[in-house]
């Protein structure tokens, strides 16, 4: 049993560095800005939609929150813009943390209640709750640990293998096994496909050997949970699911943009220090690196006696 204790701890209470902090608060408020902008564009326009067609989920039943109308949906979108910048940079990120993560919420809902529910911003939700509790941070710190820090990237981490895990339950729950047999990619190409999937429409055989490889793939997420230990293994599975990804949207323009922001708390952000990169590429820019050498001619003199 101690045994047991001691490997749940050391899973979940790993102590990281609090520059990941950083950098993961910087990449969570890009991403909102990059969002409403050039990913969910279309979220601002439910503000000209009448209440009738809004279909809250659970959660909105619950809880008070009314039916959004033209300056519900502006007012949101606007705290959600200006509480990013602070988190983004580091200024007061518990006060603005919570600021948006509660406007985000309210976002979220406005966006999953009209009859399509997304989830590939769960990893990403998680994410935004677990940094409102984090201390603050600066970037490239790697010398102070925290098992707190630790704790909340484990449960983002979790988050995102549910994302994958859940999906394929949820192929099981309403498709059962006729889902892998049946013509669900065969389906998107026709409606979604690119220049680099049509050709797959001439092989059947080919997509539905995909499709039971797609239910396998999300079945074994949880491996790179497992391999936690061994970094360089999760760093390799991490970056196949990027290029999972990259291969999809190529595909598919399917793109689970937040979900892969979310995902970066695998990574070792808290290598990265702008201010560090930022004294290199100047140091390249001016030929120089710290005091100029000086000039052959000035540091060994002129012999004397000569003419």
């Amino acid at each position: 049993m101690n045994r047991l204790t001691r490997g749940v701890n050391d899973f979940f209470f790993t102590p990281v560095p609090l520059g990941r902090v950083a950098a993961m608060r910087f990449l969570a408020g890009l991403f909102v800005w990059i969002e409403w902008w050039a990913y969910k564009p279309f979220i601002i326009q439910h503000r000209f939609l009448p209440e009738d067609l809004y279909q809250p989920l659970l959660i909105g039943r619950i809880l008070p929150i009314p039916a959004p109308n033209y300056w519900i949906v502006t007012g949101t979108l606007v705290v959600v813009l200006a509480s990013a910048l602070p988190v983004m940079f580091g200024y007061r990120p518990r006060l603005f943390g919570w600021i948006l993560f509660i406007a985000y919420f309210e976002w979220m809902l406005i966006y999953n209640s009209y009859g399509k529910v997304d989830h590939a911003s769960f990893g990403f939700m998680v994410l935004l709750l677990v940094l409102c509790m984090m201390p603050e941070a600066r970037w490239g710190d790697r010398e102070h640990l925290s098992a707190r820090v630790g704790w909340g990237f484990n449960l983002v981490q979790i988050a995102v293998v549910c994302t994958y895990f859940l999906s394929a339950w949820a192929k099981f729950r309403y498709g059962g096994l006729e889902w892998a047999n049946s013509g669900v990619f065969t389906w998107a190409i026709i409606r979604r496909g690119t220049v680099f999937s049509d050709w797959l429409l001439e092989f059947p055989a080919l997509l539905q050997f995909a499709q039971w490889g797609m239910i396998a793939f999300e079945l074994l997420t949880p491996i790179v949970l497992i391999v936690y230990r061994w970094k360089k293994v999760q760093y390799a599975i991490v970056a196949f699911l990027y290029c999972f990804h990259i291969v999809v949207f190529a595909a598919l323009t399917i793109s689970f943009l937040p979900h892969l922001f979310a995902m970066a708390c695998f990574l070792p952000l808290e290598r990265i220090d702008p201010r560090a990169l930022a004294r290199k590429a100047k140091a390249r820019l001016t030929g120089r690196k710290g005091d100029p050498p000086r000039d052959a001619s000035e540091s060994e003199p002129e012999p004397a006696g000569t003419a």
